[in-house]
Parts: structure tokens; C-alpha cells; sequence
């Protein structure tokens, strides 16, 4: 029975010391709703993960330039950026102390045409140039 309760220990172990040591935090838009399939990155560390329904995300690890899992460094400065077509990115640094750390809750803007007035008059009448097309010549009435 004790080498059941010791496999227990050394699978659960890691797992356990993983909860304590993450990145989490919730993207919105404008109107609070949640985003999700947000795509959630955090360099230097080589993950990226997406956004659930509530546009909750949980980074719990990192990988190496093998792609082998690891842990959060403490006491490192990193990049978190959040990516949805549609919207503006958002990029912001931070500084991962160590165990749990709760980020702000991200407003995702949504990406606006800009429409402006042309400064130059494109009324064609103003035009009486010729234009040429596959050889043929036509010139507007």
C-alpha cells in the first residue's frame, strides 16, 4: 500500500507545484462580453494558447528550445500578447514574480474603418482624358 500512495505523491507532485506557479487572466471587448479563441502569448517562453468561452486563459508553462515543458522563471520579465482578427493586438510587459499572478482584465478594441474625406475633387466630368482598355479606345460622353 505505500508504494500506491507514494506513485500518488509523485504524480500529483508536479501538477500541484504547476497550479502555483501561473500566468491567468480574462480578455472582453468593449462591451464586457468575453472574447474567446483569442490567441494568448507569452515571450520569452515559446507558448501560445487560446482563449476559452469566458475568455479565460491559464499559461502554467513554458517551453525550451527543445520544446520540452518548463516552469515560469521567477523573477522575469515577460511579453503577454493577446491576437483575434477583428481586433487591435494587445501587447503588454509584466513581471513574474513568482507562485499565482492575476493580470488586469484585457479590453479587446474592435478594428474600425477610418473613413475620410479625399482632399482632391474625383468627380469624372472634371476628367476629359481618354482611357485605353485591352487595345480599344473609349472616350466617355
Amino acid at each position: 500500500m505505500p508504494t500506491v500512495s507514494l506513485l500518488l505523491v509523485a504524480l500529483c507532485g508536479p501538477t500541484a507545484l504547476a497550479a502555483n506557479h501561473h500566468v491567468k487572466g480574462q480578455v472582453v471587448d468593449r462591451n464586457g462580453d468575453p472574447v474567446s479563441r483569442a490567441v494568448v502569448s507569452l515571450s520569452p517562453g515559446n507558448v501560445e494558447l487560446i482563449t476559452d468561452r469566458e475568455g479565460n486563459f491559464l499559461i502554467d508553462y513554458l517551453r525550451d528550445e527543445d520544446g520540452q515543458r518548463t516552469r515560469l522563471n521567477k523573477r522575469t520579465d515577460y511579453k503577454l500578447t493577446i491576437f483575434k482578427p477583428g481586433y487591435h493586438d494587445y501587447e503588454t510587459e509584466m513581471y513574474y514574480k513568482r507562485g499565482p499572478l492575476q493580470v488586469d482584465t484585457v479590453t479587446m478594441i474592435e478594428e474600425t474603418i477610418d473613413v475620410s474625406d479625399f482632399p482632391e475633387n474625383l468627380d469624372p466630368a472634371l476628367y476629359s482624358r481618354p482611357t485605353n482598355s485591352a487595345g480599344a479606345t473609349y472616350e466617355g460622353q
